[in-house]
């Protein structure tokens, strides 16, 4: 009887496809994220690339009009989206699930070919449940759309080595770069790394033209963000802003140990045991290359001294791959019968956030007739009902509102509320 179990298993991952764990994905993900798509606000970061997006829209080159201290991709994807289908939160919203999916679909490919099928899946689905739940991860953050392009990036890296991959995978990885600049640790690391591997297999040649492939690409993408600035020679004005402010805002605040050694202390441990019990192979260059990024992740971490909740979407899908395949390693964990019930229990309570939105906004469709709901869409309301003058308002706080009115901050300076 085990061992029919045993056969039934494999057999049912050995048929598990990437389509189908693609679905799976998008539609848990659509599931989740669905009922906030008619919250006006969910994050200040996000209302902030949705006014820069239009800005861009509307002929401004991102930091000439409004200014935030993001590098530029974030704000063209916005301005795609509102070219496309105008002031639709809809649509911004469904590109958030759309770059959940796709993230937890590529750790799924890098999981199937490090590990396992099922290690892959289950590290895919603790992805999507991390980068959508608590907090204000249901937005469009600019870490999501990060590891939109970072993890394709790896996963061609992880897959084979071939200079077409490799080319692919920095161009990936600079538009990872261009949209959260941190990043720049991880994709360093990874060009040391494929120099490093080289002169292990005793071909430095091979392995100083990967690395200055990899490198290459990244920059021909920077290359490419800077372009439009020193056409109009403002590449002073991008240096600034996208290089320059980024590191001040990184030490404005003093360096405090108890902010960033916990988050240092657990991963380090975590490290430890799985390479003292050997359940992780370790010598495998895809491992390698998947622990290299971790480590470059997590030393942008520390560098900024502090480890903010949406942060750390950008080390849970490659974190996940090692604590699921570590888990699934342990004899305690083999048996799927005995923990189904349980896991069972926890996936229908883990979206506890989204059932109680769910009920919100069906309350609020009864009551105002409209999904829609926020300050950012009522205040906006009565400033035009009441007929009052909308281009000297200041938002605080809610500065969605702008986006309803057809307006825009007062000063560059003010485009983010917490400046």
């Amino acid at each position: 009887m085990r061992s029919k179990g045993k056969t039934s298993a494999i057999s049912y991952w050995d048929k598990f496809s990437g389509k189908s764990a693609f679905l799976i994905l998008f539609l848990v993900t659509f599931f989740i994220r669905f009922p906030f798509f008619f919250r006006d606000y969910i994050d200040r970061d996000e209302s902030t690339f949705i006014l820069m997006g239009q800005a861009l829209v509307d002929g401004h080159l991102p930091y000439t009009f409004l200014w935030d201290l993001k590098p530029p991709v974030i704000f063209y994807l916005m301005a795609g989206i509102i070219s496309a289908f105008g002031k639709s939160f809809f649509a911004i919203r469904f590109t958030g699930v759309l770059a959940v999916s796709l993230t937890g679909f590529f750790t799924y490919v890098i999981g199937s070919h490090l590990f396992s099928k099922k290690t892959g899946f289950w590290s895919a689905f603790g992805t999507i449940m991390l980068l959508s739940l608590f907090g204000s991860l249901q937005g469009v953050m600019s870490e999501h759309i990060s590891m939109l392009f970072f993890m394709p990036g790896i996963a061609l890296l992880v897959r084979s080595r071939t200079n077409r991959d490799i080319l692919l995978a920095g161009l990936l990885t600079g538009l990872a770069l261009m949209t959260k600049i941190n990043l720049a640790y991880a994709t360093l690391f990874i060009a040391i790394y494929l120099l490093v591997d080289g002169v292990r297999a005793g071909n430095w040649q091979k392995g100083l033209w990967k690395s200055a492939l990899f490198g290459g690409a990244n920059l021909t993408v920077i290359i490419l963000a800077v372009l439009p600035y020193i056409l109009e020679n403002k590449a002073a004005l991008w240096w600034k802003s996208v290089i320059l402010a980024p590191l001040k805002y990184t030490s404005a605040e003093p360096f405090s140990p108890e902010k960033i050694l916990p988050f240092v202390i657990v991963i380090t441990a975590f490290f430890l045991i799985a390479w003292r019990k050997g359940n992780i192979d370790f010598k495998k260059p895809g491992v390698q290359l998947v622990f290299v990024a971790v480590l470059g992740v997590c030393i942008s971490f520390v560098k900024g001294g502090k480890v903010n909740g949406h942060y750390l979407i950008q080390l849970y899908p490659l974190l996940l791959l090692f604590v699921i395949s570590l888990l699934s390693s342990l004899p305690q964990f083999r048996n799927n019968r005995h923990f189904s019930p349980y896991l069972l229990l926890l996936l229908f309570l883990v979206p506890m956030e989204s059932y109680k939105e769910y009920y919100a906004i069906y309350q609020h469709k009864k009551e105002k007739g409209s999904y829609y709901n926020g300050e950012g869409i009522w205040v906006p309301e009565y400033l035009q009902e009441q007929g009052l003058k909308t281009d000297k308002v200041l938002f605080l706080e809610y500065h969605i509102g702008y986006w309803m009115l057809g307006e825009y901050p007062l000063t560059p300076a003010s485009t983010h509320p917490s400046n």
